[in-house]
């Protein structure tokens, strides 16, 4: 939905300021290159981005994140997203927001959104220690499996229709009845041509959901 990442913008706006954070930087980017070549997991990488806004506490994260939710809603997302749920909301659907963002953010982009459900990466606060991950970081196959769990308790059902700008999410593109692929990145681009998925340029005003008759 978001036209850019929030995970990385959201910790730089929460310790720009801070010198301490100037002088970890090169630590961080080490840590993110060394998932790059697979030396370890994103929930780790996660985990040690979290540690940089212990100093806030719990209240003051969540009001940020709370903040930043209300900015990314009102100049942060793709224009065709208030159509797609409208249209999905015309047709009696259910609405999720499956993602990777912790629930600090993910949460108050749904609730801004009237959005019903959201899947997301779960936050364990713990006194004298901070913040991090509770679980696995929500992305790419446990992103899925989290998914799977939801139906399997009846919190939503089939069928299901997805949206995605990541080659992560292929699983789930193609676990769904209908996966989307929105303004994808080129492997995205270049997996659902491959396997006949859709492609939706959802920076349009106008762009629908597929096979929806809009009423105004």
């Amino acid at each position: 939905m978001t036209r850019q990442p929030t995970w990385t913008r959201f910790v730089w706006r929460m310790n720009r300021h801070r010198p301490t954070f100037w002088a970890i930087l090169p630590l961080l980017l080490m840590k993110a290159v060394s998932y790059k070549l697979g030396m370890t997991d994103r929930t780790s990488v996660k985990n040690r981005f979290m540690r940089t806004l212990a100093w806030a506490g719990e209240e003051k994260i969540k009001a940020e994140g709370r903040a930043f939710a209300r900015d990314e809603v009102a100049k942060g997302l793709r224009g065709g997203v208030a159509g797609i749920i409208k249209d999905h909301r015309d047709a009696g659907d259910r609405l999720y927001l499956a993602t990777a963002a912790s629930d600090f953010i993910a949460q108050p982009i749904a609730e801004a959104l009237d959005i019903e459900g959201v899947i997301c990466t779960n936050t364990a606060w713990q006194a004298g220690v901070g913040l991090q991950v509770d679980g696995e970081n929500c992305y790419g196959q446990e992103k899925v499996v989290r998914v799977t769990a939801a139906l399997e308790r009846g919190d939503f059902e089939r069928p299901l229709t997805v949206y995605s700008d990541h080659v992560s999410d292929l699983p789930l593109l193609l676990m769904a009845e209908q996966g989307i692929a929105v303004n994808p990145s080129s492997k995205l681009r270049h997996a659902a041509e491959a396997h006949g998925l859709p492609i939706m340029n959802l920076n349009l005003e106008d762009a629908r959901r597929p096979g929806a008759a809009r009423q105004e």
